[in-house]
């Protein structure tokens, strides 16, 4: 649907101007937009990833000038540039595995999936929380956060992955790392806990996650530092890691 804010003099009332019809096949939903000058971009799901690209220039009458089906779906869509092309990166999921895609956008009517990654039996708050999201264009890095649960002491992850973004492929360059597995699963940690956030300054990048802030070299992924805000905690008033 697309809406007119009424003037001042107008009222409160938004006037239905113009809307597409249904997107995607009956029974799927929405799950991300990107509006990028006079396109939108639109991902809807039920048991595939219809990625579909509306023409929004005449706003009465928006139309559909392309569509791909893909599996999985994406939660967050972020515009890129790569090679002087224009690109959507996804951030999403595919079954029970975290699923970045890469999606070539510079012929509207025929958007391709140039490259994707999935992180098996993972998931990443990122899809649902657009601050948790950094990509670097000048690096074309690209920092999520990352868990992994496996309901015991071994496997367990917290932490973050920088990817390598480029047209054809999207490859993993470091894991930051948290905390270990073990201490994930049999820890006494606070009840609080820091909503995943990343900050690059100077080639050094700085995650909040959890219990921990890390500071990381993104060139080498060696750890700068890594300061644990749990470790005065009274160890009698015991939480689990997660929750």
């Amino acid at each position: 649907f697309v809406f007119q804010l009424p003037a001042v003099d107008q009222g409160r009332e938004m006037k239905l101007v113009g809307a597409t019809e249904h997107l995607g096949k009956k029974n799927e939903r929405i799950t991300a937009v990107r509006f990028r000058g006079d396109r939108a971009y639109v991902v809807t799901f039920e048991q595939i990833d219809p990625f579909i690209v509306v023409d929004m220039g005449n706003h009465s009458k928006p139309k559909v000038i392309g569509e791909l089906e893909i599996p999985g779906f994406s939660q967050y869509l972020h515009w890129i540039q790569l090679e002087g092309k224009r690109f959507m990166l996804g951030l999403g999921r595919q079954d029970e595995d975290i699923k970045i895609g890469l999606f070539d956008i510079s012929d509207e009517k025929n958007p391709v999936q140039s490259a994707f990654h999935l992180e098996k039996q993972a998931s990443s708050s990122a899809g649902s929380d657009s601050l948790a999201f950094r990509y670097l264009p000048n690096s074309q890095l690209l920092i999520i956060p990352k868990r992994e649960w496996t309901w015991t002491a071994e496997g367990n992850f917290d932490g973050f992955v920088v990817y390598n973004i480029n047209a054809t492929h999207i490859t993993p360059v470091h894991e930051i790392q948290h905390a270990d597995s073990q201490s994930i699963y049999r820890g006494c940690w606070y009840n609080a806990y820091l909503q995943p956030r990343s900050l690059v300054f100077q080639s050094k990048l700085t995650t909040l996650l959890s219990h921990s802030v890390l500071s990381t070299d993104l060139g080498t992924g060696d750890t700068l530092f890594d300061l644990n805000l749990d470790k005065a905690l009274n160890n009698t008033e015991c939480h689990g890691y997660f929750w």
